[in-house]
């Protein structure tokens, strides 16, 4: 007896962004945005800031942002890929915020 099973190949379904840490984002700190999409072949992942490839091109899963400065902020989206199609999450405002502004502040700085 012979079993065969085939799975046919999937666009990718619209993908989501988390951010890490959930809170304030304050200069000098990290962050982590994760992308992820069902797709069958798996996706592969490229970010995109304003609507424009990140240089040089980060085509993992996740994005992290290291010593973050006011220019980090904007707008980002993840575009999830197989050989059947691809699509763009929506935008994931990411907002950085001076250790001043925190200070004077106590809420939560972007919003997806």
């Amino acid at each position: 007896m012979c079993l065969y099973s085939f799975c046919p190949p999937d666009a990718p379904k619209l993908p989501s962004v988390s951010v890490s840490p959930s809170a304030e984002i304050v200069e000098g700190s990290s962050v982590t945005l994760t992308c992820s999409s069902d797709a069958n072949p798996a996706a592969t992942y490229t970010w995109l800031k304003s609507n424009v490839k990140l240089r040089p091109p980060i085509e993992e899963q996740q994005l992290v942002l290291m010593s973050i400065q006011s220019s980090h902020s904007g707008q980002y989206t993840c575009r999830a890929r197989n050989k059947k199609n691809y699509i763009k999450s929506h935008l994931c405002l990411l907002h950085c915020v001076s250790n001043q502004e925190s200070n004077l502040q106590n809420n939560t700085v972007y919003r997806m």
